[in-house]
């Protein structure tokens, strides 16, 4: 018997059995936040609900509209030469600051004249409504298949080939674990309902000093550097779960907006313990 790969729908069901849309309305979305210190470069900053933390998204290196849609343009176009994708690959890695090691992986695909080819293959796998199943070894089609890669500017890469993937980086997964398992009383039925989608997650170590992880032992979580097969997935699980917030509660907010407001209040988790409770 094939395994069966884990669904958006199967996604759905779990959040329901687990109220989470509404905890989401009631703890995140209109409460507001104090006093969030990012240190000496920007400060305290306050929110009077979820997604005015979007609109005071800090980071030094924002890009225009114009630009994204150039990148998202030359990723998707199947006329772009190898070329053009190099460059944009670099001009992504460059704007997220991520330049050590994926310089390397990319010279490697552009050298072998892979990188579109890649690319292509990656914009498949960013559609899909199941997570990718590792291709066995006896598999013909392994050998048409490049190896997914997966890091800090590689999920930056996917971002911009396709503007429902979430950049999946420590900020981005803190706050989103943390809606998921803070203040919450879940019953044995739910936790063991948690733990199959939490085993799709990660949990990021952040800066010395900032709280970034949640209990891995009883909630589930990963709490090592996801990569290939395994990050890819849990970019999809998590770009659905915005997905799915958005259809849930009628937000007609843009999806970057809840990268943007996750990615701030993610930034010290240990800062808005009890700032959103009931």
């Amino acid at each position: 018997m094939s395994k069966q790969a884990f669904s958006k729908t199967d996604l759905d069901n779990i959040l329901t059995s687990l109220n989470y849309y509404d905890n989401f309305k009631n703890k995140y979305l209109y409460k507001r936040f104090d006093k969030i210190n990012y240190g000496k470069r920007i400060g305290e900053l306050e929110f009077c609900n979820f997604f005015d933390a979007a609109t005071k998204y800090t980071y030094s290196n924002q890009i225009s509209d114009e630009v994204f849609q150039k990148w998202n343009r030359v990723l998707n176009e199947k006329t772009t030469t190898e070329e053009e994708m190099f460059c944009t690959v670099l001009e992504v890695f460059v704007w997220g600051d991520v330049l050590s090691g994926n310089v390397k992986k990319a010279i490697e695909l552009y050298k072998s004249k892979k990188l579109g080819k890649y690319i292509r293959q990656v914009i498949g796998l960013l559609d899909k409504q199941e997570i990718i199943l590792k291709t066995k070894k006896s598999d013909p089609n392994k050998n048409n298949e490049i190896e997914l890669i997966w890091s800090s500017g590689w999920t930056k890469v996917y971002s911009f080939i396709n503007n429902d993937i979430l950049i999946y980086d420590s900020r981005v997964s803190a706050f989103l674990n943390h809606t998921l398992t803070y203040d919450i009383n879940y019953n044995e039925e739910q936790l063991n309902e948690l733990k199959k989608l939490t085993t799709h997650l990660f949990n990021f170590q952040g800066a010395e000093k900032r709280e970034r992880l949640v209990d891995k032992q009883k909630f589930g979580f990963k709490n090592s550097n996801p990569n290939g097969v395994n990050g890819l997935n849990a970019n999809l699980v998590s770009s659905w779960i915005i997905e799915l917030l958005k259809d849930k509660l009628n937000l007609q907010e843009e999806f970057r907006l809840f990268e943007r407001a996750f990615f701030m209040l993610g930034f010290d988790l240990k800062q808005i313990n009890g700032q959103h409770n009931d």
